[in-house]
């Protein structure tokens, strides 16, 4: 049975992260003579590379291969390879034509593999952080600009929110996928919800306050691919749009609010998060 919820239902999170890791920093970019290729694969290209971004075009393709065994539990035991490819382009605009332009931004997957979460393992947390249906899609096509001195960030596109909402700052640095896009909205918003390597049509806005806050909002269509929410065939959807080129409104808006502390701990970089979401359209009653 379907419902029309009036009032919007919503989550609250609240989370610590603790980075001990080096990370790459993001935000504004870097300075003409700051650009060094020496840590990638493919290097400097002969010089073309740092002349793309020095004019403010930079591209990136990584490629990330997985194989898991489950030798109990579920349906069976099994081996399970899961492969992962994605391609970036950015072109910051005012880098390129010296106006006051922001950066675009357009990037691809390409997912091969068996996923094994749903079955034959069945759980609910998906175990990788790249485990999909197998497609070659569109991700992400965005427009960004910072005002304030790059104290406001304002993008709008074709996102992923999971980028910026509700994710510790050191998750990525495993395999697994239960440190990263909760298991929360992932089971009980359409289609997983705006997260890898699905994204929606929305606005999101970031307003650093000072060092140590920064606040998030975002609204965004509700339903990435558009189908409908229960479909048993395919529990993920992604196969309702397999090239992830669906730009879907109409299904009900999603929303999501983020404050953010920065802080130290025993002298590492740390954050706390107190956020929420809510979702206007209609969900199955699942009391």
């Amino acid at each position: 049975m379907f419902r029309k919820i009036i009032t919007v239902p919503a989550a609250v999170y609240a989370c610590f992260s603790l980075s001990i890791f080096q990370a790459e920093a993001q935000g504004s970019a870097p300075d003409a003579h700051a650009f060094s290729f020496d840590d990638r694969l493919t290097r400097d290209w002969g010089g073309v590379r740092r002349t793309l971004a020095e004019h403010g075009v930079q591209f990136q393709l990584t490629d990330q291969n997985e194989l898991w065994a489950v030798p109990v539990g579920g349906s069976q035991p099994s081996n399970n390879y899961i492969g992962d490819t994605t391609g970036q382009l950015s072109v910051d605009l005012g880098r390129l034509t010296h106006l006051p332009l922001g950066t675009i931004g357009i990037s691809g997957v390409d997912i091969r593999g068996h996923p094994f979460s749903n079955q034959p393992l069945y759980v609910f947390n998906q175990v990788s952080g790249i485990e999909a249906d197998i497609n070659l899609r569109l991700y992400e096509v965005w427009y960004g600009q910072t005002f304030d001195h790059d104290r406001l960030d304002v993008r709008i596109g074709k996102l992923d929110l999971s980028h910026d909402f509700m994710g510790s700052d050191g998750a990525q640095q495993f395999l697994n996928a239960s440190f990263s896009w909760p298991m929360v909205p992932d089971n009980n918003l359409y289609d997983q919800g705006p997260a890898s390597p699905l994204s929606t049509p929305a606005v999101r806005v970031k307003y650093k306050l000072s060092k140590s806050w920064t606040m998030l909002a975002a609204v965004a269509d509700d339903n990435p691919i558009g189908a409908g929410f229960l479909n048993e065939a395919d529990p993920w959807n992604q196969n309702q749009d397999p090239s992830g080129t669906r730009f879907h409104f109409g299904t009900g808006a999603l929303m999501f609010l983020e404050a953010q502390y920065h802080t130290q701990l025993w002298g590492k970089d740390g954050t706390y998060k107190l956020g929420g979401y809510g979702d206007t359209g209609r969900f199955p009653d699942q009391a």
